[in-house]
């Protein structure tokens, strides 16, 4: 009799463990299907409900998330000022939050998940980007430019708290000072909207070209070459019209501008990738981690540890971690164009590829904070060896449980688009009747009519969301 207990007790551990593992293995998107789906028809009343019926998404490790998701959907409905309400809250959320003791020790001993959310840097940036966007609708141009302002206070303050050693790639973002020197310029502030659209274009010459395949629109170029002239700028005006190749066109006093926003397609969604380290053989006081694969290695600094832990640690063969990966959620429209009158065409240039930069800024982020894991996976398999040292069930126990607690963090913002494309169309005064004509590589195309009023000598904006996603 005695001799069954143990089996019963790890009969009973065993069955445990499983149900947390079948209860926890799905990722974020996959337990908010339903959400999505609704999303992606574009039916935003049943998205909302979906996601106020989940109680996760009210917790405060998804709240960043819950709340970035309502402001998306209070903008999709055009309810700017409650949108401006839920993204404000957003960002005081993600700028409160503080390093806590007892979410760090969790999640050294089970994974990030456990963790309040903290948004990828170019997710915290998009914040800003509806945030400027809610406040343009409002008519207040003012905080519009306050919110592209701080994309770049954010991503400094971002930049100088990473290692030296390790690249980020996503280091600026060339739409958030192309959307500065655009308000700016709608404001007849020239000098500055040339120096915006002058940082914009050394982003892409510097950055997005090579890292993101994304170079510089024909439409910023031109931007710059006119406000270089407005401004008197005479030496920058010839310096970069030699450079460009061209001119700008002059518009006619009875015109105004719209600048046309284009968002297509769905960002990717996160899933999860395992990746193995040998653990070498611990040399004065060190323990390598060690992966040919990816050519890289962690050293670890054990000799200060308590005899026990150290041995637990040098008793290591090698540690699984898992890691986030994204998965591309290709747009179904790809390209884009405004007709006016049936006759001019427009076409729309892409100035910004989400789905790029999340790949790489993940990838950055992987290598930046590979140590921490490592350290996470090695603390926990030490304390296993150190539990079967004392008790086989209990070593057992803990075993499974370090198995089915390795888990990557697949939470990530899900309502971002693919990509941004835009274009500044010259309109008549009054009402203007246009065709949003978008398209996709294997030539299906779908029409959009849009209707505007333009002022002579004014600028507006307009902003289109194209969902759909293969």
């Amino acid at each position: 009799m005695n001799n069954m207990l143990p089996k019963n007790k790890a009969f009973i551990l065993i069955l445990f463990v499983s149900s947390l593992f079948f209860s926890g293995c799905a990722t974020y998107y996959a337990q908010n299907e339903a959400f999505n789906q609704y999303f992606l028809n574009g039916d935003i009343a049943n998205a909302e409900k979906m996601l106020d019926q989940n109680p996760k998404n009210k917790r405060n490790k998804n709240r960043s998330l819950y709340l970035l998701n309502k402001g998306t959907l209070a903008w999709m409905q055009q309810d700017y000022q409650k949108a401006t309400q839920y993204f404000n809250e957003a960002d005081l959320f993600i700028e409160d939050q503080r390093k806590n003791i007892a979410n760090e020790a969790l999640a050294l001993l089970t994974n990030p998940a456990t963790k309040p959310y903290v948004p990828e840097d170019f997710e915290n940036v998009m914040l800003n980007f509806y945030k400027a966007l809610s406040y343009l609708e409002l008519g207040n141009t003012e905080s519009a430019l306050i919110e592209c302002r701080r994309v770049n206070e954010k991503l400094y303050a971002l930049n100088d708290k990473y290692p030296r050693n390790y690249k980020n790639r996503y280091s600026d973002d060339a739409f958030a000072h192309i959307l500065m020197g655009l308000i700016y310029d709608s404001s007849k502030d020239y000098n500055n909207a040339f120096i915006a659209y002058r940082n914009a274009f050394k982003v892409y010459e510097e950055n997005y070209t090579k890292n993101f395949g994304t170079p510089a629109p024909q439409q910023l170029k031109e931007d710059m070459l006119r406000t270089a002239y407005l401004t008197g700028l005479n030496q920058e005006y010839e310096f970069y019209k030699e450079k460009f190749g061209f001119d700008f066109i002059k518009s006619n006093k009875d015109e105004g501008d719209l600048i046309f926003i284009w968002l297509t397609g769905l960002g990717p969604v996160k899933d999860e990738w395992s990746i193995n380290f040998s653990a070498l053989n611990s040399r004065d006081g060190y323990l390598t981690m060690v992966n040919e694969g990816e050519d890289v290695s962690f050293p670890f600094y054990i000799g200060d540890m308590d005899s026990d832990k150290r041995n637990s640690l040098n008793d290591l063969e090698f540690v699984r971690v898992a890691f986030p990966k994204y998965r591309e959620r290709m747009p179904i429209f790809t390209n884009a164009s405004i007709v006016v009158n049936d006759t001019i065409n427009y076409q729309l240039e892409k100035a910004e590829d989400i789905n790029a930069i999340a790949f790489k800024s993940l990838r950055d982020r992987m290598l930046r904070e590979m140590a921490n894991s490592l350290l996470r996976l090695a603390t926990k398999k030490a304390l296993e060896n150190y539990a079967r040292s004392k008790d086989d069930t209990l070593g057992m126990f803990v075993g499974l449980l370090n198995a089915v607690t390795e888990k990557a963090d697949t939470r990530n913002w899900q309502t971002l688009p693919h990509s941004i494309h835009y274009q500044r169309i010259r309109l008549k005064e009054g009402e203007n009747n246009l065709k949003l004509q978008v398209s996709s590589p294997n030539g299906s195309m779908s029409n959009q009519n849009v209707q505007v009023i333009i002022k002579a000598g004014k600028t507006s904006f307009y902003t289109f969301h194209n969902m759909e996603s293969n």
